[in-house]
């Protein structure tokens, strides 16, 4: 490292990044922003603080290199520039946080993770959930036994999304973008964190995640513009058999539809809501529990954590060992056929500026299966 003061170097700012270069303009977090690669030529123009602080913009990593140098670099680009990004990045000697889902494939993540240790430097996945210290609590107590085994799960979360979301870059709700894969839908993305989450806390050691052996999937595509599926009603079996049942949505009328999570274990049983996880719990013999004295830590925690590592040299708790599941998994998925809904189920409406799809009672429709702990099909409910 440089200095004690990690510089930073951050790839993509007009999305999500944006929300990196505000909290770091906002706050010290011990490192400093060094340089941000990004190809919108009027960049600092949207965001200011960067012609403020006289942050260097260069329009790609080669460019940014052939110039500069960093301790950490901070991936918040599509998913299919990922691994080549990461693999740039490691061989100049950088330590790597990377926005999820790290990539598509488990031999481009087996690929990333040898590079890393070949470079003796950490690879970090951007799952803000794993890096909350009443999650961490919660693992640690599944791991010691305190519960049980793990019996079955289930799980509902979605976000509503319209025209505006899908027409903000070339791959959202794509299959493929310039001939390569994005696989990009709720599970895929935005509502990957908490089924990733899911597997970390049943994973076998505080780094892992645990394998998925098979699942089933229904996915149906409510927005007829969308080429993947924005709807996903999915059971999933881990070691044991131990099922998870995860339903996850776009075409909705809620903004943020739940999360809201039920774990049985065979002494517990541990209900979890909010995109903030608040886990409350209670024992076989009716003794409640909760992590509510925990404090969880900062909302930018996976940046914190990053910078953390790149001065001592211990690596953050979500490497790619937490992400190989939940990458097999979205494979698996994508592998099913899609859908329609039934078009007398959608409605099209113009709200705030957008227009929406909205499939008619599909947020009631997948709470009622996560209680059955069930399919659509297997209650007889025909969404297409």
């Amino acid at each position: 490292m440089s200095n004690q003061r990690p510089r930073i170097v951050l790839v993509g700012a007009g999305g999500y990044g944006r929300l990196y270069v505000e909290t770091m303009a906002q706050r010290d977090y011990g490192a400093d922003l060094a340089a941000i690669c990004d190809i919108d030529p009027h960049l600092a123009d949207r965001i200011p603080v960067i012609r403020e602080q006289s942050i260097p913009i260069y329009p790609s990593l080669e460019a940014f290199f052939a110039n500069d140098t960093a301790d950490l670099a901070v991936l918040v680009s599509p998913v299919h520039f990922h691994t080549d990004m990461v693999l740039l990045c490691l061989a100049h000697g950088l330590n790597v946080l990377c926005e999820k889902p790290l990539c598509l494939t488990t031999q481009e993540a087996e690929t990333m993770r040898t590079a890393a240790q070949k470079a003796g430097r950490f690879l970090s996945i951007g799952y803000q959930i794993d890096y909350r210290r009443d999650v961490l609590a919660l693992k640690q107590d599944i791991l010691a036994g305190r519960f049980g085994a793990p019996k079955r799960i289930a799980v509902y979360h979605g976000f509503r999304r319209g025209a505006n979301y899908y027409a903000r870059n070339d791959w959202a709700g794509h299959i493929t973008c310039h001939g390569r894969e994005v696989f990009d839908s709720p599970f895929t993305n935005a509502c990957a964190h908490h089924f990733q989450m899911l597997t970390f806390l049943l994973g076998p050691t505080m780094r892992t995640a645990c394998d998925i052996t098979g699942v089933q999937a229904e996915l149906y595509r409510g927005n007829p513009n969308v080429e993947n599926y924005d709807v996903a009603a999915l059971r999933f079996k881990i070691a044991g058999d131990t099922p998870i049942l995860y339903y996850t949505a776009h075409p909705i009328r809620t903004e943020c539809w739940g999360p809201v999570g039920v774990m049985e274990f065979e002494k517990a049983t541990i209900t979890y809501t909010g995109e903030k996880p608040v886990f409350h719990g209670v024992m076989a013999d009716g003794t409640p529990f909760d992590y509510d004295a925990v404090a969880p830590g900062g909302d930018m925690q996976k940046l914190v954590d990053a910078i953390t590592a790149t001065v001592t040299g211990e690596p953050p708790i979500c490497g790619v060992e937490a992400d190989l599941p939940h990458i097999h998994a979205v494979r698996l998925v994508q592998q099913n056929p899609i859908t329609p809904i039934r078009p007398e189920l959608v409605e099209q409406v113009e709200q705030d500026g957008d227009y929406f799809y909205f499939v008619k009672n599909l947020e009631e429709t997948l709470a009622d299966c996560a209680r059955h702990w069930a399919l659509p099909g297997e209650l007889g409910i025909k969404l297409g």
